[in-house]
């Protein structure tokens, strides 16, 4: 799921009067501490206008063959696949000099000459997008407007799956895009998980700032201009649906896209993710420290069968097995390191 956002934000905390002077993007590299990399795939761009979509479906019917690899795609939508697919297999031996084969510039700025858009969202918020990977870069003269436009860019990239997010956040996915059994289910955990009344919700965003003071105060402001930038988006797909719109708003008989966002909204989705992440894990430290010839509690090795993966026409198989620790935790180990 594309819940992930790959954002470089340079704020100029500055003050600014009336009107709202213009933020002016930053060199290249300009106090990024000498250059990111990353990969988000398949890429930057989530959303997909009913246009953009049509040209694929012709390609690629749903009732069709699955995959459709030269079925045409809106831009950067899947530039990053390839790369983060190919990393499965560059690893262990990895070396700095291969990173850019892996990892796409996600440095601060964009080169000269690489900008594919430049716009404003509004007068004190400029965005750059470079045209390799469509990755936005957001420039603003506050705190605020710089938040104002990460939301933005957020929706313009992801409008669907965070509704989808919130959603089911609210233990509310069946009521958004119908109750398969699936949705259901999922439905029912998040309520067991995490079940949260609106006013429970909104009781946790106001505490913000009595529980942690100056900082909470700051998130709260954070969190609403974040939401602004959500929603003006959304005012601007409503007034121009075939160029903004996901085209997945009509599938699910919404034609005039997603209701207005919440401060609480955010929160909704936190308690999801949270939920997600918080199942597993826990013993990370305890599993990097153990090693095959070890001894602990209740440990045995279990003989997995072997599994195999092709690779431009070439198989590759790898047997494994799995060390159980005190039958819960568990770490998959080459069979060459028993």
């Amino acid at each position: 799921m594309r819940v992930t956002l790959a954002c470089t934000l340079v704020a100029a905390l500055a003050v600014s009067g009336a009107p709202a002077r213009a933020a002016h993007p930053a060199p290249y590299r300009a106090n990024d501490g000498g250059g990111f990399r990353n990969v988000l795939p398949p890429g930057q761009n989530g959303v997909a206008p009913a246009p953009a979509l049509a040209p694929f479906l012709l390609a690629c019917p749903p009732n069709g063959p699955q995959g459709c690899e030269g079925a045409p795609r809106p831009p950067h939508y899947d530039h990053q696949l390839a790369m983060y697919g190919d990393l499965v297999y560059a690893v262990p031996g990895l070396t700095a000099s291969q990173l850019e084969r892996y990892f796409k510039d996600a440095s601060f700025g964009v080169r000269r000459g690489e900008a594919e858009r430049v716009y404003n969202p509004r007068p004190d918020v400029t965005v750059v997008r470079d045209r390799h990977f469509g990755v936005p870069r957001v420039y603003a003269r506050t705190r605020a407007a710089a938040m104002f436009g990460l939301g933005y860019v957020a929706a313009e990239d992801r409008l669907f799956v965070m509704d989808v997010l919130r959603h089911a956040g609210r233990a509310q996915l069946s009521s958004l895009v119908g109750g398969s059994l699936g949705n259901r289910e999922l439905d029912r955990e998040q309520w067991r998980n995490a079940p949260y009344t609106e006013a429970d919700l909104e009781r946790q965003f106001e505490l913000g700032d009595d529980l942690y003071r100056d900082a909470g105060r700051r998130l709260q402001e954070d969190a609403r201009a974040y939401v602004a930038g959500i929603n003006a988006y959304i005012d601007e797909a409503r007034l121009d649906p075939l160029r903004k719109l996901p085209a997945e708003y009509a599938a699910i008989g919404r034609p005039l896209g997603p209701e207005p966002w919440k401060v609480t909204d955010l929160i909704a989705t936190a308690s999801l993710i949270g939920g997600i992440f918080g199942k597993g894990g826990g013993g990370e430290l305890r599993s990097a420290q153990l090693s095959p010839g070890s001894s602990c509690t209740s440990c045995s090795l279990e003989p997995c069968p072997s599994t195999s993966a092709r690779r431009r026409g070439v198989t590759i198989k790898t047997t494994i097995s799995k060390l159980f620790v005190s039958g819960k935790h568990c770490v998959t180990l080459p069979s060459e390191a028993r």
